[in-house]
């Protein structure tokens, strides 16, 4: 949010509506935030919002791999509703497809206890802690944003705070974060996601578009040939 320079009205008091932005120079402390949302809006839990060690560079080295599992476990798995997965019938349809033996009348924890012993290989850290909380993982292709919602949300929550944000203070800008989140209401988050499956589709539908070949005829009739001898080689060679 630091800017080289900016316009600034010193002549107006603190107090006033139209203060300006008092904008440090340079690079200045950064903040790390990390949540997860749904069709309905965000997780309620997942939020988590943390100043960085550094202020060079991107946010990357700030997260490692233990505190991310830390977040995931503690935070955003026990916020998430119960999935579908875990359902009895689901679980039963799963273990008969891969014709796994299973107790009659086993309850729905054994069940799922069976599918964990027998999900396939590889296993990840980060994948088994999802899986064991009954969700399913859904990898994004690499560089593709707009398949991404919350890449969009996390675009708007940035306006919002970089439009709004008058002094450049931690309390003020984790203010401002969490107002933004607010202001990320159901029907946004809901906007986001039709607009990300949309893309998906459309990506879908070229995937599966063929170009048509028209026939290739070829006349190999000479001006001293009949032209009832012409012969013609169309794109199938036949």
């Amino acid at each position: 949010m630091g800017h080289n320079t900016e316009w600034v009205d010193t002549t107006q008091a603190n107090t006033s509506a139209s203060y300006s932005r008092q904008v440090p120079l340079g690079e200045r402390e950064c903040f790390v935030v990390v949540t997860a949302g749904m069709a309905n809006g965000f997780v309620e839990g997942s939020y988590l919002c943390y100043p960085a060690r550094s202020n060079e560079g991107d946010c990357h080295r700030e997260m490692n791999s233990g505190l991310f599992h830390q977040w995931l476990t503690l935070q955003l798995l026990p916020s998430l509703p119960e999935p579908s997965a875990t359902k009895r019938e689901n679980l039963i349809k799963w273990l008969e497809h891969r014709k796994i033996p299973f107790p009659a009348g086993a309850t729905c924890p054994k069940l799922l206890l069976i599918c964990q012993k027998n999900w396939p290989k590889p296993c990840y850290k980060v994948d088994n802690a999802i899986k064991e909380g009954g969700h399913e993982v859904v990898r994004l292709p690499p560089g593709h944003p707009e398949l991404s919602a919350i890449e969009q949300v996390w675009g708007c929550m940035k306006c919002h705070v970089h439009s709004s944000l008058q002094r450049f203070t931690r309390a003020d800008l984790q203010a401002k974060l969490q107002e933004a989140r607010i202001c990320t209401n159901p029907e946004a988050w809901t906007g986001v996601i039709h607009q990300s499956l949309r893309f998906e589709e459309e990506y879908w539908t070229l995937d599966n578009i063929h170009e048509s070949v028209e026939p290739l005829i070829i006349n190999i009739a000479t001006d001293d040939e009949v032209e009832d001898e012409d012969l013609f080689l169309d794109s199938a060679g036949e």
